[in-house]
């Protein structure tokens, strides 16, 4: 019945109207008229943005952290706001930080489209964490929207018939790539936006890319050339990565895009190999070279961590930590943002690690080329990761770390592809006993909630560098890098806070076992070496054996250590200050024989000199000894001693008048009084001493006129 009442109704709509005579009939169209695809699409797009600020909304309440500080924090060149943008693109992206281009980084940085939004900001809202943050969480909801997109054009097809729209292809993909956890690193933490932009920006080439090719008669299909053009470019200038598109796009056409000819694919493909060509001249003219970092001179292991690998060892290690990151998207355990030495080990063929992992790429490349023929699915996710992942993989060129998480921005699309295509297509054919909607849902839906909990999980580490590095210290156990960082926290940041002299102390030994940790697996590190010093300084009762054991090791790597000579200055005036409620004869005595057989070991700067001028002046009043260094001093201070208001200078002239003094021989104090006055004419503490030289030489007019003088300037005096 049901069959008979559609038919008549047809029937009915078939008739044409009784009294319309034939030569009035106008035929009607049977097409409708379809809706644009963002209103068409605004519910799963809508929803695809709010997982991704539901994600990472929290991350506008954080601080800077970790390299913000090379980009933002630290660079001169963001800090100067629209003032510093000719800077930005004409050097080096690290000139900014470092005041020269220092070449440290494997193939150099050149992104000045990123610094530039940071530079905007800066000037507009001065340091703004969380307006930074707020820009990049709009800015993955944005990238979401235009994946989606993307993947809508490239893999709607591929849906089962019936499917809800939650269940397509392109949505699962989607919202598999915004949930991924190892995203969180360049989402979380606002130098990321160089990671952002740079997809968004490839996605937008791809998008304009078949915008020209899917609208042979469109009159914009021109502009839809110059759209791909001025995105690739902002791409490039965002982060190099982007190249990788000179083999995406092509592929993208080859498995995706309609009819066209041969002319429009070349057409299509132009703007990025002159774009390409336009980037890497202008690359070259400023940094001097072109990717791989000719001029890099790197003996520094946190640098280069293969170098003292042997050829074999650096590519086993090199294969064994691409099966690292196969396993991260699919597990996304554990999270850290330090694989520095020797969280990865140095392996060698030999170790089966490194053979499963070389056969597993190598029968994923044989695959992504076998498929090509036919175009399937699966050989374009894995050809789409293989290609985003070449620049970063170590293969090509050295990237200056093992690996990191951030490295899979744009490789994990390709990951999420080929797993939504293996929810979607794969597992009903595997499991046809099961209902497809079921199936699909239920294993779409575990993935999700695993992700997005191992996301919610880890982005609170990246509130600030304290609670990043007190974090991943637990995950990176063998990084000598992140071991001393966090050593480092607990001295600089956490201790300060605390007053309680029991907490003060496991604060310490806990600092303490973070950077002998740092040192049984990097022996050579500098930094640990200081930090362990000035953990020793720190504990009561201070422990000067310690802390000179550390000084030593780094005084043998650099005989000149601005750090280290400053401390021992620094030391020498406090142990020998008379007015000292610790004053400690045996730390003075431990303190001048450090110093001197540091002299003796061939260090032999003005600190060094200075410090022994102290602690036998002060310390054992051996005024004669004392002159002797002082006078030293100042002569390898060079011309730093008459340069005006030198406070280095005019301190150890002080002393030196004071020395003089106490031997009575006041025409010396007098002498080197004034020529400490000129450097210094309104420092009170040097017209009062030149007054009581004056008096004591009997020549109480003159001092009259330097007390006088003296009260104008001494801080007591001021009203």
């Amino acid at each position: 019945m049901a069959k008979n009442k559609a038919d008549k109704q047809q029937a009915k709509v078939a008739a044409p109207p009784s009294k319309v005579t034939p030569t009035q009939i106008v035929p009607k169209k049977t097409t409708t008229t379809q809706r644009p695809f963002w209103q068409e699409h605004l519910l799963p797009i809508s929803i695809l943005a709010l997982l991704a600020i539901a994600l990472y909304i929290y991350s506008v309440t954080f601080q800077y952290a970790l390299d913000d500080m090379l980009y933002i924090t630290g660079n001169q060149f963001t800090q100067k706001g629209f003032g510093g943008l000719w800077d930005i693109w004409s050097k080096e992206s690290l000139v900014g930080f470092w005041g020269q281009q220092k070449d440290l980084l494997a193939g150099g940085r050149y992104r000045p489209f990123v610094i530039t939004t940071y530079a905007i900001e800066y000037a507009l809202f001065g340091q703004a964490p969380a307006f930074s943050h707020f820009v990049n969480v709009a800015l993955y909801a944005l990238l979401g929207i235009v994946l989606y997109r993307i993947m809508h054009r490239f893999l709607q097809t591929y849906t089962p018939a019936g499917f809800p729209w939650y269940l397509s292809l392109p949505f699962i993909v989607t919202a598999l790539y915004i949930v991924h956890p190892l995203h969180v690193e360049w989402v979380a933490n606002i130098k990321g936006r160089m990671e952002i932009l740079s997809i968004l920006f490839s996605l937008l080439t791809l998008y304009y890319t078949f915008k020209y090719l899917d609208n042979p008669d469109s009159p914009k299909r021109n502009l839809y050339l110059v759209g791909s053009f001025v995105v690739f470019m902002l791409g490039l200038f965002t982060k190099e990565n982007v190249l990788t598109l000179v083999g995406i796009v092509p592929l993208s056409i080859y498995f995706f895009a309609r009819k066209s000819t041969e002319k429009d694919y070349l057409t299509a493909i132009s703007p990025l190999l002159v774009g390409t060509a336009i980037f890497m001249l202008l690359r070259f003219a400023i940094l001097g070279y072109f990717l791989g970092g000719e001029k890099i001179d790197s003996t520094e292991l946190l640098n280069d961590p293969f170098l003292n690998a042997s050829f074999g060892e650096k590519y086993a290690t090199i294969f064994y930590t691409m099966g690292l990151y196969i396993k991260l998207l699919f597990t996304a355990i554990p999270l850290t943002h330090d694989y520095y030495p020797k969280q990865i080990p140095i392996i060698s063929w030999a170790d089966w690690r490194a053979l499963l992992s070389l056969t597993l790429y190598v029968a994923m490349g044989i695959y992504a080329l076998a498929g090509l023929r036919n175009r399937q699915l699966p050989a374009y996710a894995i050809a789409f990761y293989l290609l985003s992942f070449s620049l970063v993989s170590n293969l090509l060129f050295p990237i200056g770390t093992f690996m990191n998480d951030r490295f899979m921005d744009m490789p994990s699309i390709g990951f999420c592809i080929l797993l939504g295509y293996g929810i979607v297509v794969g597992l009903p054919k595997l499991l046809p006993q099961i209902s497809r909607h079921t199936l699909v849902l239920a294993v779409f839906g575990i993935y999700i909630l695993f992700f997005s909990v191992r996301t919610l999980g880890r982005v609170p580490a990246w509130y600030d560098n304290a609670t990043l590095f007190l974090t991943d210290a637990k995950v990176s156990t063998n990084s000598a890098k992140v071991l001393t960082s966090a050593g480092g926290t607990l001295l600089d940041v956490k201790l300060p806070e605390i007053k309680d002299a029991q907490q003060r102390d496991n604060t310490i030994n806990e600092a303490i076992t973070y950077l002998n940790r740092a040192l049984n697996i990097y022996p050579e590190s500098v930094n640990a070496h200081l930090l362990l010093a000035n953990a020793y300084f720190h504990k009561q009762p201070r422990n000067y054996d310690s802390i000179f054991v550390h000084y030593r090791q780094v005084l043998s790597k650099n005989p000149e250590h601005p750090q280290v000579l400053e401390n021992i200055s620094r030391l020498s005036e406090m142990e020998a200050n008379p007015q000292n409620p610790q004053r400690n004869e045996a730390n003075i005595d431990k303190m001048l024989q450090f110093v001197e057989s540091t002299a003796a070991n061939g260090t032999q700067t003005w600190q060094i000199y200075d410090a022994l001028g102290v602690l036998y002046g002060k310390g054992k009043n051996n005024l004669p000894k004392a002159l002797e260094n002082f006078e030293l001093a100042l002569d390898k201070m060079g011309i730093a001693a008459t340069t005006t208001a030198n406070p280095r200078a005019i301190g150890i002239m002080q002393d030196m008048g004071v020395a003089y003094g106490m031997q009575r021989d006041f025409p010396r104090a007098l002498a080197i009084n004034k020529r400490a006055l000129t450097l210094d004419p309104t420092n009170g503490s040097i017209l009062r001493n030149i007054g009581i030289t004056y008096q004591n030489l009997g020549k109480t007019d003159s001092a009259k006129i330097f007390f006088e003088q003296a009260a104008m300037y001494l801080p007591s005096n001021k009203k």
